[in-house]
């Protein structure tokens, strides 16, 4: 017998959504958030630092590392609320507010604070740009991920389908936000806020009041307590998600910003622009078998095991990387020959990159869901997974950057892929060691009912 209480009468009188309806607000959460995402933080943006604003690979690290140095602060709070609110909206819709503001905020006082050239106003533009950064999209991703985890999970509804919402919110991005860079950069900030007002109407439209009373798979009558705290810090697959976060996340997310410009550096300077165009085309192809893969994984992770999956995920990881120092690499070894087969190089590694990310999301969400109390899921995701990666890519992002610059882009990204190998090997390790604690735990608890 389940101890979980029975939703449908109260789906029957309308009190909450289907299913079906549940899955579809829970992924339209997820789009539009993921629409705002990828104007803050897609590829066009670093190139946006560096074509218009005319900044350097350091200096672009830099403010890539501020931005994410002042959000890490929000993490541990947004995952406290996020667990307390559990699935009520007066939380999760501040995030939506906030994101109206973007095309105001990025045309009226970040451009000009960069355009001054000020060391000073410079520091002042990362400041308020991590302000901002942190509350909308990096610890705000967190919290939607959370969110919309446990509001399909109480309907019995799977996460795989959220993935899928993101990829395909990113996938048209990217086509909207290459073809906006060509005519006014600008206008990019202000399908944000558009972006922002369809994911408050959405948050507006759920129907999560009678979640306060009932127990089901992602909500408890019982709220999160200090106590809870402890029983998560001392719980070993705390720490494999966080030894992930730590290891390969950082890496990868103090790199991810500069992707564009690694991508356009292998194309002619009067090339540039079809560059960015082709780079967009050609990954559309990629990107619907991966949303189609991501619609249909939750099973494949069950099977798998999530732990097992994260394995996956951070060989995928450090192969794409790899794959990176080899084309650059061979870009070195071809100088004054022909660019085009360290041209073809990078866009396939740059494709394998993109495809193994937002499955992520998706494997972490799936572990959180598996390995902890539901009162603690956005806390073990928003500490263990986003607060340690953003944290370490902080300050990541400023040494890889100076990676960048100084050894270039080929010794740089080898280096950063042996290292994502051995950190993923150690990660089984780590794994491991989680799963024979928690063998030792269950049997121990079983004697002790039994004696």
């Amino acid at each position: 017998m389940s101890d979980y209480d029975n939703i449908e009468p109260l789906q029957a009188q309308g009190l909450l959504d289907s299913r079906r309806v549940a899955i579809l607000k829970g992924c339209l959460i997820m789009f539009f958030h993921s629409c705002i995402f990828a104007v803050l933080a897609s590829q066009i943006f670093a190139i946006w630092l560096d074509k218009q604003m005319h900044l350097n690979s350091l200096q672009i690290g830099e403010l890539l590392g501020m931005k994410t140095l002042v959000s890490v602060f929000y993490k541990p709070l947004f995952g406290w609320l996020l667990d307390k609110t559990q699935l009520r909206i007066r939380f999760i819709i501040t995030i939506a507010i906030a994101g109206l503001g973007a095309g105001p905020f990025f045309q009226f006082v970040y451009k000009p604070l960069l355009m001054t050239h000020n060391p000073t106003l410079f520091y002042a533009a990362g400041l308020l740009g991590g302000i901002y950064f942190g509350y909308v999209i990096i610890a705000g991703s967190g919290v939607i991920w959370g969110y919309t985890g446990r509001y399909i999970e109480a309907h019995a509804g799977t996460v795989d389908k959220v993935g899928a919402s993101n990829s395909i919110a990113w996938l048209i991005m990217g086509f909207i936000l290459t073809a906006l860079y060509t005519i006014n950069p600008i206008w990019g900030f202000y399908l944000a806020s558009l972006s922002a007002f369809g994911l408050m109407v959405t948050l507006l439209s759920l129907k999560v009041k009678p979640f306060d009373t009932l127990n089901t798979k992602a909500t408890s009558k019982q709220k999160i307590q200090l106590t809870d705290l402890k029983i998560l810090f001392t719980n070993p697959r705390f720490y494999v998600l966080a030894f992930f976060s730590l290891s390969t996340m950082v890496v990868v997310y103090a790199q991810y910003g500069q992707i564009g410009r690694y991508s356009l550096s292998f194309w002619p300077d009067n090339m540039q622009t079809y560059g960015l165009k082709f780079d967009v085309y050609f990954g559309a192809p990629f990107s619907i078998v991966q949303i189609i893969l991501l619609a249909t994984c939750s099973g494949f992770i069950k099977r798998f095991n999530p732990s097992r999956t994260l394995l996956v995920i951070g060989s995928g990881y450090g192969l794409s990387l790899l794959c990176f120092g080899l084309a650059a690499l061979l870009k070195d070894y071809t100088a004054g020959g022909s660019y085009m087969p360290s041209l073809i190089a990078s866009v396939i590694a740059k494709q394998m990159l993109l495809f193994v990310h937002p499955f992520t999301n998706v494997v972490a969400v799936s572990y959180v869901l598996a390995s902890f109390n539901k009162r603690m899921g956005g806390t073990a995701l928003l500490v263990g997974l986003h607060f340690v990666s953003n944290l370490g890519a902080s300050l990541g992002n400023g040494v890889v950057g100076g990676m960048f610059k100084n050894q270039g882009w080929g010794r740089s990204y080898v280096e950063l892929g042996i290292y994502i190998f051995i950190a993923t090997i150690l990660l089984g390790f780590l794994i491991r060691f989680a799963n024979s604690r928690d063998k030792e735990r269950v049997t121990s608890h079983f004697k002790s009912k039994t004696s």
